[in-house]
């Protein structure tokens, strides 16, 4: 029988992991694997997918919740990274309310277990640190803390600020919030941002187009158009405006589009077709190849 305070659940198994794989792989990482305890599928009667793995103590079991979580399981092809949580989740006290430190510049081999000992050392209300990975389980460069103390998150914020010793390099950090407080805040922000800034400059964000300058009526008739074209199978396009703001002035530009029937000079365009015509006929009548009386018909010279 395990004991679920001393044991952890993994999930993200693949079907060839299996007891010896799993104890393999938490040997590999440093961490001695007491007993392991595969889940079989109900219908297939093959793995579930995750398994309880029971440690020592519990606090082995704090102990790789924190440093190996997120890391790539040994062995593992494809690439697995260790899923980890306890196996008393969901019957552990609850912790209360919760205040989070971001913490930056953390060099590429720092993970959440050393981040969360650098805390806890001196502020014992730290109850967890995580490292965000991408992945492929290389650190990002930054992560987040946990405190249950709201002072002890404050004296970490002005305490911790470009502090050395985790990585050998100085860290920056800055109060964190949850997602939906985030939101919210965020929501707030702007919604007051918007009501205070516009206004003072008698502006109104939701009809900005205005101006102040009243409607619009509609355009004047274009010069030289008495009325409507006719119809021909599609309605006919209003004319184009645009229109030119200034500080003091607004000018309207009216573009009337080009009339679709234009009136034609049909005899000034049949005396331009007969010009053609006899300017082609004039150059056959010179062309040498003209046509012969016989197929005995001499060719004539061509005169160039």
């Amino acid at each position: 029988m395990f004991n679920r305070m001393t044991s952890l659940w993994m999930g993200d198994l693949d079907p060839y992991m299996d007891e010896n794989f799993i104890k393999a792989a938490f040997s590999a990482m440093g961490e001695n694997a007491l007993g392991i305890k595969i889940i079989s599928h109900r219908v297939t009667g093959g793995s579930a997918g995750y398994c309880f793995v029971e440690m020592a103590d519990e606090a082995s079991v704090d102990r790789c919740v924190l440093r190996l979580n997120g890391k790539l399981v040994p062995g593992s092809n494809p690439p697995r990274k260790f899923k980890l949580n306890y196996a008393t989740y969901g019957k552990r006290p609850e912790a209360g309310p919760e205040y989070s430190v971001f913490v930056g510049d953390l060099t590429s081999d720092v993970d959440d277990f050393q981040l969360h000992q650098f805390f806890v050392k001196k502020y014992p209300s730290c109850k967890g640190g995580k490292v965000v990975t991408d992945a492929y389980g290389n650190s990002r460069g930054y992560g987040f803390v946990k405190f249950t103390d709201e002072n002890e998150q404050k004296k970490a914020l002005e305490e911790c600020q470009n502090a050395s010793g985790l990585g050998g390099k100085p860290i920056r950090i800055s109060i964190a919030m949850n997602k939906s407080n985030y939101n919210n805040y965020q929501q707030s922000y702007y919604q007051q941002s918007y009501q205070s800034y516009y206004p003072q400059w008698g502006y109104d964000q939701y009809n900005s187009y205005n101006y102040g300058y009243g409607s619009y009526g509609p355009p004047p008739p274009c010069p030289g158009m008495m009325g409507p074209p006719p119809h021909m199978g599609m309605p006919p396009m209003p004319p184009m405006t645009t229109e030119t703001h200034s500080s003091t002035e607004v000018r309207r530009v009216y573009i009337c589009p080009p009339d679709p029937n234009p009136l034609l000079d049909v005899d000034a365009l049949n005396k331009q077709f007969m010009e053609r015509s006899e300017e082609l006929y004039d150059s056959l009548m010179d062309c040498h190849w003209q046509p012969l009386d016989s197929i005995t018909s001499d060719i004539p010279v061509a005169n160039c």
